[in-house]
């Protein structure tokens, strides 16, 4: 699998395009609702090669400077090339070391747009966003929120209590989860790091970081 975290920043900064994202006319992320402290720590996130151990941190290139800004308990995403497209997100747990990351974009007509990750120590996972079959199969199972389909048909969360909101965006992890199983696609990790070193092999603590995402992904997908 490429590199997800470079591809991921410039598909989030397209999110008119929104397929990559869950959208939302809900603020599922006011300020009491964040998570006070941040699940990860600030600094370099540099892809991990390979499914198991040993892995090997691909800090060379391609990784994601990730700030925390206390006040407004948000993280940034920077983009060192185009410091115009860094994307700031406010951040909810939804239990399992599970997370959402919620992006505003009041410019458009769906003011939120909703990713989902995976985070344990210094070590994040980003998930998929479901494809829009998937999705709408999905959203006719939440009977309690109203979805509503955008110009292109893909469903967005048009009305809901937040609480069944994030049990929506869990079953969708669940549901991305297991169609990378089905694939046989390995999950993309991002590990702390240092920008712009030589690619080497994970550390002890680095690699226990990965492999306790890892056993997260599979806590979420039993079978």
């Amino acid at each position: 699998m490429r590199s997800l975290f470079r591809p991921v920043l410039a598909a989030i900064a397209a999110l008119a395009v929104s397929a990559c994202s869950y959208g939302s006319m809900v603020d599922i992320a006011p300020m009491k609702s964040r998570i006070a402290r941040p699940a990860l720590a600030p600094g370099d996130y540099c892809e991990v090669k390979g499914g198991a151990a040993p892995f090997t941190v691909a800090s060379h290139e391609d990784c994601v400077p990730i700030t925390w800004n206390q006040a407004t308990r948000t993280y940034t995403m920077h983009d060192p090339e185009k410091p115009s497209e860094d994307l700031q997100a406010a951040v909810v747990s939804l239990g399992s070391n599970l997370y959402a990351g919620q992006i505003s974009t009041p410019e458009d007509k769906v003011p939120y747009q909703i990713q989902v990750f995976i985070s344990k120590g210094d070590a994040f996972a980003m998930l998929s966003a479901l494809g829009d079959a998937q999705l709408k199969e999905l959203a006719a199972k939440h009977r309690k929120l109203k979805f509503t389909g955008d110009a292109s048909g893909r469903p967005y969360i048009a009305a809901g209590k937040i609480d069944h909101i994030r049990a929506f965006l869990k079953d969708a992890a669940r549901e991305s989860l297991r169609d990378q199983k089905a694939g046989d696609e390995p999950i993309s990790v991002g590990v702390l790091d240092k920008a712009g070193a030589a690619d080497h092999p994970a550390s002890k603590q680095q690699q226990k970081d990965i492999e306790a995402v890892l056993r997260a992904a599979k806590t979420l997908t039993p079978r």
